[in-house]
């Protein structure tokens, strides 16, 4: 690649962070703003909506920062492994807290919307709050363990230093201490990644999907039955359109996994992928959110009447 088409990469891709992360805030700022107003009611998809704008907020930062290093060829310098495993923690982290707070979001409406006559969930129907709240509580506390041994990872002996301290990154990749076995861990982290959260997104995401299905059909066959439930058909696409999302992301990781060769691993592809997908999420959850979209009508209209 050249000079100059590295360049326009590079701020082409920080323009989009900076979007991201400001989108990623402003719908962060909204939501606390309002839970704050209304501190009686407790809802878990005010503190889901929280944790995946938080989540996406840092795993731009550290992924940018990890970029960085890359860019300027310290990603494998031994002054730098410090700031570099505490970045791939937050990374890591924030990967998982994102990915399964979608999965905990697309649960907590397939129960809430979804009728059914089971008896357990019913049950399940009117305690989902306390039990959304709690699953999410416990998978922030699962990542962070999960994601300690990152803390703990080392550059092997090489005979490839240079003169600044850098590494040829050519065949070198990051070890786990002995006391970690490094394939079992990576195995138990993937799974937590991705397998694991396609398993509870999938059913939930369908059955929304056959609800929704079901309820125009319905719709059709009786026309004056359009407007009592509107917000709810808007959430169940939302939902969806967030698991889609998030299911296109691991099929593009997927192509990009299947053509990794040592010491060619796309960084660059891989950062867009992850701020799309970030940026993505971030507008669904305006859409999602009543009172952030409000916001942002608001402001747009203040704009169009300063141009005027």
């Amino acid at each position: 690649m050249s000079l100059g088409a590295h360049v326009a990469q590079m701020c082409a891709l920080f323009f989009l962070v900076v979007i991201t992360v400001l989108w990623n805030i402003c719908n962060l700022a909204v939501n606390v703003l309002h839970q704050w107003k209304s501190r009686g009611s407790h809802q878990p998809v005010g503190l889901i909506i929280s944790c995946i704008s938080i989540s996406n907020v840092f795993l731009e930062l550290s992924m940018s920062a990890i970029l960085f290093l890359f860019w300027a060829d310290l990603l494998f310098s031994v002054n730098c492994l410090p700031f570099l495993r505490t970045t791939a923690f937050i990374w890591l982290q924030s990967i998982c807290v994102s990915f399964w707070s979608i999965a905990w979001l697309s649960t907590f409406y397939c129960v809430k919307i979804v009728s059914t006559s089971s008896a357990l969930l019913c049950k399940l129907k009117n305690n989902i709050s306390f039990f959304i709240t709690t699953a999410l509580l416990l998978t922030v506390l699962f990542s962070f363990v999960a994601c300690l041994p990152t803390l703990f990872f080392q550059l092997p002996s090489s005979n490839g230093t240079t003169a600044n301290g850098t590494r040829n990154a050519t065949n070198l990749r990051l070890v786990l201490p002995a006391w970690i076995d490094g394939t079992l861990y990576l195995y138990v982290l993937m799974g937590f990644l991705c397998p694991v959260p396609v398993l509870v997104m999938l059913p939930t995401s369908l059955r929304l999907v056959a609800h929704l299905c079901h309820h125009t059909l319905r719709m059709k066959k009786n026309e004056n039955q359009v407007q009592g439930t509107d917000s709810y058909l808007m959430v169940c696409r939302m939902t969806v359109s967030m698991v889609g999302v998030y299911l296109t992301m691991v099929v593009i990781f997927l192509i990009f996994l299947a053509r990794w060769t040592p010491g060619k691993f796309p960084f660059e592809l891989f950062a867009w992928n992850l701020s799309f997908f970030c940026l993505a999420m971030g507008i669904l959850l305006t859409l999602l959110n009543k009172q952030t979209k409000e916001k942002l009508m608001s402001v747009c209209c203040c704009c169009c009447w300063v141009n005027v």
